[in-house]
């Protein structure tokens, strides 16, 4: 599906001159919705801030030597200026995913996940593209408007999309024609990236504790699948990948979190082929128990009530 992203840029020329315009982060605080939020703010105006309820550790440390400004949000009492003129809501399928309470300006969704569970606001301008990240859309839009990105955006944008696409294995067509594109007018190497996102940074209690997920993992054969299913403390991606390299097609990490349950999948490029879709997986799964859910077909997630027992026996029998 292919979107006119100077629709962006009307949005924009619509809005911007009521009052300053926030964009927001998703809840994870994932290296695409990080990354793209920061690039478009700084690319819009001094004006603009990039906002959310949290960063997530790959962010932080991607971001470790770049000059960039992001304000941390407090999910139960957000605070936003009286003249905000409009959001723009960057790698969010849905309202839920944002963590907090939306305040009722002018919406901009920026987005390139199909699945989603619940609905934005009926006059949102929804921007949904066929990209393998977000901020291939927004480099898409910076293109439009002549824009060329700075070494430091330049990081960002390769930082997200080699993120998001698992070091390439889930990148769909146009991804690496963009990366050579951003890499080439920033100076930025995509080796480099990559050579810092894979720099070891765990500590031994860490260590300990992705071994011990690995460790009591649970497979079951689906079909022609391999599946893995375990819990986790801690880093429940890397326990996935983990099982992954282990030779699982598809692993399920969930993680205990006071009442709630938050499940992380990772599907190999092979599963995704085949037909394997955690993000339409992940919906469903929200439709069936509540909760929230989704993300891509070889990386998604779910957060909600369930007995971890009962989740096991719905991930097989829906997988199978």
């Amino acid at each position: 599906m292919s979107i006119d992203m100077s629709q962006l840029s009307d949005w924009l020329e619509k809005y911007s001159s009521n009052g300053p315009i926030a964009i927001i982060t998703h809840k994870n605080g994932d290296m695409d919705t990080i990354g793209s939020g920061i690039v478009l703010c700084s690319a819009i105006s001094a004006d603009s801030k990039t906002c959310g309820i949290y960063m997530g550790g790959l962010a932080k440390k991607m971001l470790d030597e770049v000059d960039y400004n992001f304000f941390h949000i407090d999910p139960k009492r957000p605070v936003f200026p009286r003249t905000l003129a409009g959001l723009i809501i960057v790698d969010c399928a849905s309202p839920s995913q944002v963590g907090f309470r939306l305040p009722d300006v002018p919406i901009c969704v920026v987005d390139h996940h199909s699945a989603a569970s619940d609905d934005w606001p009926k006059e949102t301008l929804e921007l949904i593209g066929d990209c393998s990240s977000t901020a291939e859309m927004i480099w898409e839009w910076m293109k439009l408007e002549n824009l060329e990105p700075s070494p430091n955006q330049g990081s960002l944008l390769l930082s997200a999309i080699i993120s998001d696409t698992g070091r390439f294995k889930h990148s769909r067509p146009g991804c690496h024609k963009r990366v050579s594109e951003i890499s080439e007018l920033s100076g930025v190497n995509p080796v480099d990236i990559i050579e810092k996102m894979e720099s070891e940074d765990l500590n031994h209690s860490q260590r300990i504790s992705i071994h011990k997920a690995v460790s009591r993992s649970k497979i079951s054969e689906v079909g022609e699948f391999m599946v893995a299913i375990t819990r986790a403390g801690t880093n429940e991606g890397l326990v996935a990948h983990a099982l992954l390299s282990s030779g699982a097609h598809a692993a399920f990490v969930y993680k205990r979190q006071s009442d709630n349950v938050r499940l992380s999948a990772r599907a190999s490029q092979t599963a995704t082929k085949k037909g394997i879709d955690l993000g339409k997986f992940m919906e469903n799964l929200a439709n069936r128990l509540g909760g929230e859910g989704g993300g891509h077909p070889g990386a998604a997630g779910w957060s909600g009530i369930c007995d971890e027992v009962e989740l096991e026996s719905i991930i097989l029998a829906n997988l199978a």
